[in-house]
């Protein structure tokens, strides 16, 4: 506001200086057009260009836990490799764990995994058995089938033969002898005999033949129940080598660490005892309810901080907060009091946006500093666009300030 009332000044300096008169009338036009320029160039500011003039802006940047990927992976430091305050690369080794129990746990799985390949190879074998005792089986039932066949036709000659025998004695008695006659009923007897045996038989061998059948089938499924088995011990020894490998812990980004306390031989368990920042930093900055409705994302804006007086950066729109901790609700079964809530909330004029913030090769600001940022929102016409200019007068007068600072 004061940077608007300056620009009025210099105007009615100017217009003094090519002669305006100083009366009744130059007077009301300086007193009266300075208010409402005034009143235009604050309403224009607070709503189209929006300054966190409380300097309380916010470098934060991501940071990520160096941990193993789980809770169960827990040991003693067996090696540090990084050093506080330390700057790191993607994939750079942090620390490693006391790996030997994770060893012995993959050894472990390992032969496992193999007990479980020869129990599969075992129940393939038993599966090729059962397939070649069913084969047999089905060949031996052929074979009685085939021999079935020729003692059938051998007895119906046999039978044939007898009563070609009979029917001749009654046409000349005794031309057969009684020897004869019963030594061809014994044959007929004897081959009837065998088919009966061979028909008994091939209702065993059919029996048999089914129990191979049933028994390939229950092989079959024994493969599949030990290769279920194999899959499992693979997925177990998989595990087992994950943990292993997360006894090792490295950086996932570019970044620096803070300041640790860890030291080799430090219990490493659930709760993590160092952590990192990455090289990406943004901004966290308030800004009114007059002017959040014309903050859009990728919008240009700038930033200064008394870790660098006089240095403006550069950054632009990366998201709009759309919640603050004031709409956190509560999660117990309670109405709201209207009292309490409006007397907490009353005060509540801002919004978080978070701006990302553009650094040069020569300057590294830390996480945790705090300065004064603005942003150019959506203007209704062009001719707004002068209230740019404006914020970066006012951020580049106030950057100066910070060489005082401190003081």
């Amino acid at each position: 506001m004061l940077e608007g009332l300056a620009v009025w000044a210099l105007l009615i300096y100017l217009l003094r200086l090519v002669g305006m008169p100083w009366n009744q009338y130059s007077k009301a036009f300086t007193y009266i057009g300075g208010s409402a320029w005034l009143l235009f160039v604050w309403v224009g500011l607070i709503t189209y260009t929006p300054m966190d003039l409380s300097g309380g802006s916010l470098v934060q940047s991501p940071h990520i836990q160096l941990r193993p990927g789980s809770t169960q992976v827990t040991g003693n430091i067996k090696a540090l490799h990084v050093k506080p305050n330390q700057q790191v690369t993607k994939g750079q080794l942090i620390y490693e764990l006391e790996d030997k129990v994770y060893q012995i746990a993959l050894n472990k799985a390992a032969a496992q995994v193999q007990s479980a390949e020869v129990a599969l190879s075992s129940s393939l074998d038993d599966v090729r058995i059962n397939e070649s005792k069913y084969a047999i089986a089905n060949k031996e039932i052929k074979i009685n089938l085939d021999q079935q066949v020729e003692i059938q036709a051998d007895l119906s000659w046999k039978r044939t033969t007898l009563q070609r025998y009979i029917d001749q004695n009654k046409v000349a008695a005794f031309t057969i002898t009684e020897s004869k006659l019963d030594e061809q009923k014994t044959a007929v007897q004897v081959a009837s005999a065998k088919l009966t045996v061979l028909q008994s038989q091939a209702e065993k061998l059919v029996l048999n033949a089914q129990q191979a059948q049933l028994n390939t089938i229950k092989s079959g499924h024994a493969v599949n129940s030990r290769k279920a088995d194999v899959a499992n011990q693979t997925e177990v020894y998989a595990q087992a080598q994950w943990n292993l490998d997360n006894t090792r812990v490295y950086a996932p980004a570019y970044g620096y660490l803070t300041n640790f306390i860890i030291r080799e031989g430090q219990y490493i368990g659930a709760m993590p005892r160092i952590q990192m920042y990455t090289n990406e930093k943004y901004v966290l900055m308030r800004v009114n309810h007059q002017a959040i409705r014309n903050i859009k994302v990728g919008q240009a804006s700038e930033f200064a901080s008394a870790v660098y007086p006089g240095h403006i950066f550069s950054a632009e729109v990366e998201g709009i907060i759309e919640a603050t901790g004031e709409a956190q609700g509560s999660l117990l079964a309670k109405e709201t009091s209207v009292r309490a809530t409006t007397g907490q909330n009353v005060m509540n004029k801002h919004h978080f946006v978070r701006l990302k913030l553009i650094e040069t090769e020569d300057y590294d600001i830390p996480v945790g500093s705090v300065g004064l940022a603005w942003i150019s929102g959506a203007k209704p016409i062009a001719f707004l666009g002068f209230l740019d200019v404006i914020r970066g007068v006012i951020i580049r007068m106030k950057s100066q300030i910070y060489y005082f600072y401190s003081m």
